[in-house]
């Protein structure tokens, strides 16, 4: 009787397992090493073809001619990620300006264009604190003259001092006054003007502004290149008493001017100046 023990038939597979991987490993080992070999006797040969062409023994080789002209297969996202890689300057520049394009549309579509520029010169404070009333009352008189579907009316203020003192206290002020109120004149946006004496050596208004008696003669409140706006009822239109309205408060309309706007710019928004204040004209009366 053979006392030798046999083995269990977990030991038995372990040991059938143990040879499978072994078995395995080897022939892995054996395929690494056949591709190794290859790989490098192709290495050898190219090497051999490469010394042959700059020794000038062959002009060209078709096993390098192969090799260089090789197609690289690439993924999708290989694709993508090579093309944003070789391109990545135009790339950039191309979304700067998409960025700058969607700006300006958006801004263009947003933003409400004005059909006529007021200027409110005058410092009263009850003349600015009313400036939202003087805005109302200008767009119930302008009419869509940009065809932008929307009535609105633009007020700039700029507080123009009949006290020097006043003035010269807050000199950084009153001197970015003078610099906006040298802009507008520059410009042919705010063709109105609302002011008082105050500006009269600023602007001189007789070479500056319109004569509106040869344009409404039969008006009352019209005194040359004014009209004055006391007695009227601009008070009442604003919503404060008219004791609050200076007598010297007038409403002009500019010529038009050679300036840094167009000669078209300028013709264009002096008549669309000269039409509100007709319509502006009837209601104050």
């Amino acid at each position: 009787m053979d006392d030798k023990k046999q083995p269990g038939i977990l030991e038995t597979v372990r040991q059938i397992n143990n040879r499978e991987e072994l078995e395995k490993q080897e022939r892995f080992e054996k395929k690494n090493n056949l591709q190794r070999e290859k790989y490098g006797e192709k290495l050898a040969e190219e090497k051999k073809e490469l010394l042959k062409v700059k020794q000038g023994v062959i002009e060209e080789s078709e096993m390098l001619a192969s090799e260089n002209d090789a197609v690289v297969k690439y993924t999708f996202f290989g694709k993508v990620k090579n093309f944003i890689y070789h391109n990545k300057w135009w790339l950039g520049i191309a979304t700067f300006i998409f960025l700058i394009a969607a700006f300006l549309i958006y801004d263009t579509l947003t933003t409400v264009r004005s059909d006529v520029r007021v200027m409110l010169l005058c410092d009263a404070d009850e003349i600015q604190g009313r400036s939202e009333n003087i805005f109302e009352f200008f767009n119930e008189n302008v009419v869509d003259y940009n065809d932008d579907g929307r009535q609105y009316t633009d007020i700039v203020i700029i507080p123009i001092s009949h006290n020097m003192e006043e003035n010269i206290s807050s000199a950084v002020g009153y001197e970015n006054s003078l610099t906006n109120l040298s802009t507008q004149f520059q410009l042919a946006e705010c063709m109105i003007i609302i002011a008082d004496s105050a500006v009269d050596e600023l602007i001189e208004p007789e070479t500056t502004l319109e004569n509106l008696e040869e344009y409404f003669p039969d008006c009352p409140y019209v005194d040359g290149v004014k009209l004055y706006l006391k007695d009227t009822r601009f008070a009442e239109i604003i919503g404060c008493d008219k004791e609050d309205i200076p007598d010297d408060l007038f409403l002009a309309v500019r010529k038009p001017a050679t300036n840094l706007s167009s000669e078209e710019t300028n013709q264009t928004n002096y008549e669309n100046a000269m039409e509100t204040l007709k319509s502006v004209i009837k209601d104050l009366d």
